[in-house]
């Protein structure tokens, strides 16, 4: 009686695993229309770059299809394809739906989200299949008495704790990938050469202000300037509230960039209160748990090996 409650349990789970990764697949494929999806060539008509308060640059175009219209929406590039296009090149990408371009940055990065719930409960599903399969008797038995000559046969490999510090570096890793374009982005602000100092003229601002518990509000002043060499540049630059209040449209911001990427934007005049201001930001403390954790695990690690 206990082994088939134990089969029933398994069932259950294993199906409502198998219910929503299939919930979550149907959702990606009506959300991005994949089935439908074309490859088009669309012309570059601007391109602009994005700075967040905490990380790198990331970079965007604004299209022209080849019937003429020009939707509102930015397209994502890589930095490479950034550096390497001009206004009036061509762009490879996809249609997908009636008249939605996208490229295929585009569709890795918005499709993330269905894709890591996906794979989750793909294996989640797997898992409890196997454990299904492995509570029938006679299965069960077999693999009983095969674990049994396995051991006979040799040692371990692993113990529990070398293990368990496995686990915790393959985790560390992940946190250090996260964490990593924060740590970077901080070092490259504090740094004094390799950066042009000037004035951009504010073209727009956009503020979203959210009394939610674990969101942040943004503040996004939309900046142009020319570098030395008088090319002109658009950057969507998120600020404090502090710094997005004391200016309008049409004022100019005083900014530096990096020389070696003048995407990568800077306002170097902070006050005490913009300092304040970017501690009551929950990305900024996700970042210092994650380096805290990491931090702590790798000296845990090397107080355990002494």
């Amino acid at each position: 009686m206990e082994r088939i409650k134990e089969a029933a349990g398994f069932t259950v789970i294993t199906l409502l695993f198998s219910l929503l990764t299939w919930v979550m697949k149907d959702s990606y494929m009506d959300e991005y229309d994949l089935r439908s999806i074309q490859s088009e060539e669309v012309t570059i008509i601007e391109k602009v770059g994005a700075k967040g308060l905490f990380t790198p640059p990331v970079y965007y175009v604004r299209i022209r299809l080849p019937n003429g219209e020009e939707p509102g929406r930015l397209n994502r590039l890589s930095k490479n394809q950034m550096e390497n296009s001009k206004i009036g090149d061509s762009l490879s990408g996809y249609m997908t739906g009636t008249a939605t371009f996208s490229t295929a940055r585009d569709i890795a990065i918005d499709s993330l989200y269905y894709l890591l719930a996906i794979i989750i409960f793909g294996i989640l599903t797997f898992f409890c299949l196997v454990a299904l399969i492995f509570s029938i008797p006679a299965v069960d038995r077999f693999e009983r008495k095969m674990l049994s000559k396995r051991r006979v046969k040799s040692k371990k490999k692993w113990s529990v704790r070398k293990r368990a510090w496995r686990n915790a570096g393959i985790i560390v890793l992940f946190f250090l990938f996260i964490s990593g374009r924060f740590v970077w982005n901080l070092i490259r602000k504090l740094q004094f050469v390799g950066k042009t100092e000037t004035e951009a003229t504010i073209l727009d601002q956009f503020s979203h202000t959210t009394y939610r518990r674990y969101e942040d509000s943004q503040y996004e002043l939309t900046i142009s300037f020319k570098d030395q060499a008088g090319h002109t540049f658009e950057v969507l630059k998120d600020v404090t509230r502090h710094t997005y209040q004391q200016y309008g449209i049409g004022d100019k911001l005083p900014i530096s960039y990096r020389n070696a990427n003048t995407y990568d934007v800077f306002v170097p005049d902070h006050s005490i209160w913009d300092v304040a201001q970017a501690f009551t930001y929950w990305e900024l403390y996700m970042y210092i748990i994650l380096l805290a954790v990491s931090v702590f695990v790798v000296w845990a690690y090397l107080t355990d090996s002494e």
